[in-house]
Parts: C-alpha cells; structure tokens; sequence
C-alpha cells in the first residue's frame, strides 16, 4: 500500500466543496452528493485501524474520499465495495482506486439493486447515501445475513439530517443493537452487530 500516494489523494480530494452537488440520473432519479466532512474522515481511519476489517460495505461512494480513509486505516489486506449511484462517477472513483492499487471494488446502480448481488457478510457497514434508506439498506443486510457477527456500523448525518435517519434508529432498536453518536459536524453514528445478545 502506497501510503503517501493515498495520502495526497485524500487531500485532493478534502479540497471538494463540501456543500456538495445534486444529479439527476437518466431515469429522472434525483440525488444529492456531498463528501465527508474533514472532521469524519480520521475518525474512520482510526476505527478501521482499531477494527481490522477483512472486509468492508460502503454505500454512498462519490468521489472515493470516506473510502480512502477507511482503506487507509484497515490496510492492504482488507476487501471493500462500495456502492456509488452514478455511473460516471463510479468510475472515476474505480479508475482512482485502481491508480492507487487499492483492493476496492466500485459497484454501479441503485443501493438496492446492488445489495441484492451480495453474498458474503461484511466486516464493518459504512451508510452514507441517502440518509432516508439507511433503515431498509440495514434491514435488508440484517435479514439476509449480510453482516457478520461483530460487524461494525458507521451512519453519517446522523444529527444534521436527523430526521431523514429516523428508520435507521428504528431498525437498529428493532434488531436490539446499541449505538453511540459521535458529535462529528454531522454526526457519525457507531454501533456494533450482536443480533444474539
């Protein structure tokens, strides 16, 4: 792992306006995209490092800068997908993480859609798309054995979007699974998959 290589493209990429951008697919689906705020970012990294994940689930990738810092943190032997909307974008993104010889994995579509092509349980769940679905994305991995036991969950805008995350905290009381919120700028939910007490 080239850690310096990774490193300037984290501050590339920490340069991206943080308020975002919208897009609108060629189905007429409307999204909104913004990075990860600067304060998040090290925070990944040092739960990854502390996790030492085999395998890591993204979901809401952008441009590549959360997934940088949770490959960062978790290191060369650790797997990841990620799941990234629009398609010109996913491959930009595939095209960055395979420049930095990175084992990610950027798969193109709907969340859903993508999830249904999964197979093998997760070691840490990173929600970051539209905060609205972070309840049924949870739900569906949950039901079909999509995360292993112990895996770690990680939600961002959790407290600026409060709200829209209402079927994520939902759920995760539905499953009896305990969180903590980190006061991050938007607020980084954190929660550890023990289904069986």
């Amino acid at each position: 792992m080239n850690i310096s290589a990774i490193e300037n493209a984290i501050l590339r990429l920490e340069t991206y306006d943080k308020q975002g951008e919208t897009y609108t697919n060629d189905r007429g689906s409307y999204g909104w995209r913004n990075p990860i705020r600067q304060d998040t970012g090290p925070i990944l990294q040092a739960l990854m490092l502390a996790a030492s994940p085999k395998r890591i689930l993204e979901i809401g990738t952008a441009h590549g800068l959360s997934a940088l810092y949770l490959m960062r943190g978790a290191g060369q032997n650790c797997q990841m997908k990620t799941i990234e909307f629009d398609e010109q974008v996913a491959r930009q993104t595939q095209a960055l993480m395979d420049e930095l010889s990175l084992p990610v994995e950027v798969l193109s579509g709907e969340a859903m859609d993508m999830l249904a092509t999964l197979d093998t349980p997760c070691d840490v769940l990173f929600l970051d798309a539209q905060k609205s679905h972070y309840g049924k994305q949870f739900n569906y991995l949950h039901e079909h054995g999509l995360l292993a036991n112990g895996c770690l969950i990680l939600a961002d805008n959790v407290i600026d979007r409060e709200e829209e995350c209402a079927s994520l905290f939902e759920a995760l009381r539905a499953a009896a699974i305990d969180y903590s919120i980190i006061a991050t700028e938007c607020g980084l939910l954190v929660a550890k998959y023990n289904p069986h007490g």
